[in-house]
């Protein structure tokens, strides 16, 4: 036998016995010890040579039964006596009981480094086990040691120690496995494991020490939550009461979604190998996703992996990880987790070739050609819905409202004050805005008027069932109970139809159109954010005193003024 360096490990070598070459086809069984330290090559090679002569012995014992020469059972002997020799008590030297101990370490870390959870749960076991045995140490009880010694001797085909030196091979075996738990430890707090130990402590740490490096388990007030549950806590919040359903929902929507991705984890239990792989994959999710087709994810994205038309944008990928980076922000101030993992995580940038779309304002000649359509000029009919997305394209025009806010108006939402008619933008009986700048009054504009919108609005009053409150009852509301996905799947229809296809053309341009108008007319800014409910700077002579309806019915009907737009065939 012999060990061989071949520069990138060692090898042990074993003769073939001769009557067996013809059955191994070879003089000569080479076999890697996986290691470059010497020491520890070895070690390996006893129980990589008993392995080998067991097999010899297997093959000669079939040999015999058939019936070989004098030579055949000398040298079957022999191996036998080899094989035999293993068996029987041995009394290893101080420094072998080190080196094997020290390859137990080494396997014990090998085998477990890529399997532990990183986890708080995992760490409260791994630090309960090592002041475990580090009392058992100091109180010289090395049993719960015994089991693995005799199981390690074994696999290797190592002999047992004798009487007189099993104590010292226990005691270096207890050494061995609180060293391995040391490192596992700050492996599970995010430490690499760059190089295994090359030498064995010479004792463990005292109780005293244990007990300054907080050893006691981490508990936690807050429940281990999956992400879709989280969701729902988060959106709960008092601090959220101003942000509208219609988010509150997509985030749920989201946080459903990354959380059937991710196997639905517990949020203590998710690592960041998981999170980086999520993110790789988000880019892959449907363009227009559907609740019942959340279930079978795996499927659509590799698919879709195959069909890049098919999938999300850039922008709607990024969303997902800003509500997933927010859900954990959150859980780590609210204590749900010590570490915000989301930190350790590499999230690929969009690429620069790729355009973003950004929503563009209407042209008067756009405007001319959408309200002189077949669909505005042959609107009077009895289709009710027909009749709601008339009137909500033209209040777009006239308000720069938001979509979803014009939808779930409500009949009182039409007040006078001072003699001004005019819309109020509030979150009254469920209702909600974006923000709470868009809580607001809209004064209704003088060609809203002429067009017969007061009079629409106290008609569908006279035909509203008792319990109705809206006025435009008829819009059905979508999964994530937004009024808003019927108009805009219509709108997008009419502006195909008028060839109208540019990407940043949406019912939004209508906002960006009236903000558009508005500056251009030299309208103050404090009175558009005013009309339009947008957020002001932070500077203090926005905050105070107010502007009368009056004011900003004047302001609207002066300067948001669309020159050259002929509606006149609409007028009552």
């Amino acid at each position: 036998m012999t060990i061989f360096d071949r520069g990138y490990s060692f090898y042990v070598v074993v003769n073939v016995p001769r009557p067996l070459i013809p059955i191994f086809k070879r003089k000569q069984i080479w076999k890697s010890l996986h290691t470059r330290d010497k020491k520890v090559a070895n070690i390996r090679s006893l129980s990589t040579i008993a392995k080998i002569n067991t097999m010899f012995v297997r093959e000669m014992q079939m040999k015999q039964l058939k019936g070989f020469g004098d030579d055949f059972d000398l040298e079957f002997d022999s191996i036998f006596f080899n094989v035999q020799k293993i068996q029987e008590p041995y009394e290893y030297s101080d420094s072998a009981v080190e080196d094997i101990a020290l390859d137990f370490c080494i396997e014990q870390i090998s085998a477990d480094r890529g399997k532990i959870i990183k986890s708080d749960d995992t760490l409260n076991y791994y630090n309960l086990l090592l002041k475990e045995y580090v009392e058992e140490y100091h109180l010289h009880h090395f049993t719960a040691i015994e089991s693995s010694l005799e199981k390690y001797l074994y696999n290797k085909r190592m002999q047992k120690p004798t009487v007189s030196c099993k104590e010292n091979m226990l005691r270096a075996f207890m050494l061995a496995f609180i060293q391995y738990l040391e490192i596992i430890i700050e492996y599970i707090k995010g430490a690499e494991i760059r190089n295994y130990p090359i030498k064995l402590i010479s004792s463990p740490p005292l109780i005293e020490q244990l007990q300054k490096t907080n050893l006691d388990p981490i508990t936690y007030k807050k429940p281990n939550l999956t992400l879709s549950e989280l969701a729902e806590t988060y959106n709960n919040e008092l601090s959220r009461n101003n942000v509208s359903q219609a988010q509150k929902n997509k985030i749920n929507q989201r946080m459903r979604v990354i959380s059937e991705l991710l196997n639905n984890k517990k949020i203590r239990d998710i690592e960041p190998e998981d999170l980086q792989e999520l993110v790789l994959t988000l880019q892959f999710l449907p363009l227009r996703l559907k609740s019942e087709q959340i279930s079978h994810l795996d499927k659509i994205i590799n698919e879709n992996k195959k069909h890049p038309e098919r999938c999300i944008s850039d922008k709607t990928c990024a969303d997902y990880v800003q509500s997933l980076k927010s859900i954990f922000t959150w859980a780590l101030k609210r204590k749900y987790i010590r570490e915000n993992v989301m930190d350790e995580i590499d999230i690929p940038s969009p690429e620069k070739t790729k355009e973003i779309t950004k929503y563009q304002p209407f042209s008067v000649q756009q405007l001319q050609k959408i309200f002189h359509s077949d669909f505005y000029s042959k609107h009077w009919d009895n289709n009710r819905q027909r009749r709601s997305f008339f009137w909500i394209g033209l209040l777009g025009l006239y308000t720069g409202a938001r979509l979803n806010e014009i939808c779930q108006l409500q009949f009182d939402d039409i007040q006078e004050e001072d003699g001004i008619k005019f819309i109020s933008i509030n979150e009254n009986d469920g209702k909600h805005v974006k923000t709470k700048a868009g809580i607001r009054k809209i004064p209704i504009h003088q060609e809203l008027i002429k067009l017969g919108f007061l009079e629409f609005v106290n008609f569908m009053k006279k035909q509203s069932p008792a319990k109705n409150k809206r006025i435009f009852m008829d819009l059905e509301p979508n999964t994530r109970g937004e009024l808003s996905a019927q108009p805009s799947k219509w709108f997008g229809k009419l502006l195909d139809s008028l060839d109208l296809k540019d990407k940043g053309l949406v019912f939004h341009s209508f906002r960006h159109t009236v903000r558009t108008i508005l500056r251009n007319n030299n309208c103050p800014i404090d009175r558009v954010q005013r009309l339009c409910g947008w957020e002001g700077s932070n500077s203090l002579s926005e905050h105070y005193g107010t502007i009368s309806i009056k004011v900003l019915a004047n302001e609207l009907n002066e300067k948001l003024v669309y020159e050259g737009l002929d509606l006149s065939h609409l007028y009552i």
